[in-house]
């Protein structure tokens, strides 16, 4: 009987969303930002942003602003607040004021540390919404 209460738990435990970020939840990798959506449901593709995660703790947005220019890597952290939020912190430390402006315009954050909500996370996509912003992005793996 202790075994069935023990499994009935696990099984449920295991189903659904939100993710348990600590045991399925996998950031490393790189990912290409497809498109922003704004509060106003305006849809704007993208295919120059690129975002990598490195052990669920660092991250780095790569914009490639075109194919003459160099490209326009930024750095940051990962901090996994819970099962469906995610805070990426831009590490201004070492960047000018012009990097970090930059960094602002490429990035479209509401500031240099947001709170993500996860909406879709899967092995292919990562959906996240900016709510100081209104903002929802589409991510795919490659």
């Amino acid at each position: 009987m202790l075994f069935l209460c023990l499994l009935s738990l696990a099984l449920l435990g295991s189903c659904g969303y939100p993710v348990d970020f600590y045991k399925d939840f996998k950031f490393d990798g790189m990912w290409q930002l497809k498109t922003v959506e704004d509060a106003n449901g305006n849809l704007s593709n993208v295919d120059t942003i690129y975002y990598s995660f490195q052990r669920e703790t660092l991250f780095a947005l790569t914009v490639l602003a075109n194919p003459k220019q160099a490209e326009y890597p930024f750095y940051g952290y990962v901090e996994i607040l819970s099962g469906d939020k995610v805070r990426l912190t831009a590490d201004n430390k070492n960047n000018s004021d012009y990097r970090m402006k930059l960094f602002r315009e490429y990035s479209g954050w509401s500031s240099l540390s947001v709170d993500f909500d996860i909406i879709k996370y899967n092995k292919s996509d990562l959906v996240l919404f900016d709510g100081g912003n209104g903002k929802t992005y589409t991510l795919k793996k490659f």
